[in-house]
């Protein structure tokens, strides 16, 4: 047993998944995600997209946490990516461990399932993610960049940790960002939706986020009080474009602060399917100089 998982409140422990009882589903939603970036190798490769867990102590126990792993489990990807706030507050290192390793456990993922941490992840999780079989903890350490190979194509994930240096995208591991072949499609892994900026400033063309909640407790589906985020309200989810570059905000499957305290605002499992093609179109009279919402969910 490592000093790290020792120093967590013991090993991490597969439970048995057991999906009898009746539990309300955690909604898969599915959106095609086009590029003309993305080469024909990869034109139907799948990413499901999970952020925000903020795990608690009695999550891998509760009711919400089968329903999560029903749901990861109902579908075959080529890969899960988590984008941060795994855990919720010091002290709930083990049971978001625990959680990791049944979400692992869970997940029918072809090539992998992959991790970025949030600002609510604290070292020593960072330092125990290795003990978690079958996951990547990308951006925690070295590497920063997997690629993945396709029969005619590479995904190349690349992880930003929070806080997102966007400078490390110009280290020595990442400078084919802009002399890539084109059978190599990068997709950035970030918390903070707003590294799509200098993302969108080094030309990569795809990013996940999360982070935002999509505020949680919405007045309507385009208006989020509060989201955390220096985005405006109206930009806390969906497809954003900017330039040449595609995010994704996810809603999450967590909640910050006060646990299941949504309103106007479903928790939420992207699954994105990529297609070479041309980007979602902007609105009349939108600006490529600007962010703007181009699918919203």
């Amino acid at each position: 047993m490592s000093d790290v998982v020792r120093a967590l409140g013991g090993p991490v422990s597969s439970r048995v998944l057991d999906f009898r009882r009746p539990i309300p589903p955690v909604p898969i939603e599915c959106y095609d995600l086009p590029h003309p970036d993305v080469p024909r190798g990869l034109d139907g490769a799948t990413v499901l997209h999970l952020s925000d867990l903020h795990v608690r102590r009695v999550a891998p126990a509760s009711a919400r946490t089968r329903a999560l792993l029903e749901a990861v489990a109902s579908v075959e990807v080529d890969v899960v990516a988590l984008t941060g706030d795994l855990m919720d507050e010091p002290g709930h290192e083990a049971a978001t461990l625990e959680m990791l390793a049944l979400v692992c456990d869970a997940a029918r993922a072809r090539r992998g399932v992959f991790a970025v941490l949030g600002n609510h992840d604290r070292p020593v999780l960072a330092r125990g993610l290795s003990s978690v079989a079958g996951l990547t903890a990308l951006g925690v350490g070295s590497p920063n960049v997997v690629d993945l190979d396709f029969a005619d194509a590479t995904l190349r994930l690349i992880g930003l940790n929070w806080p997102e240096d966007i400078l490390e995208l110009a280290g020595p591991g990442l400078s084919p960002l802009n002399d890539r072949p084109a059978s190599t499609l990068p997709l950035l892994l970030a918390h903070h939706p707003s590294a799509l900026v200098p993302a969108a400033a080094a030309r990569v063309p795809v990013m996940l986020a999360g982070h935002t909640h999509a505020g949680q407790v919405r007045l309507h589906a385009r208006y989020a009080p509060h989201t955390s985020s220096d985005l405006p309200p109206n930009l806390a989810t969906g497809m954003l474009r900017l330039g040449e570059t595609l995010c994704c905000i996810s809603r999450g499957v967590g909640d910050g602060v006060v646990e299941h305290l949504r309103l106007n605002c479903p928790r939420q499992i992207p699954l994105y399917t990529l297609r070479s093609g041309p980007m979602p179109p902007l609105p009349r009279g939108g600006s490529e100089q600007a962010i703007t919402q181009v699918v919203a969910w």
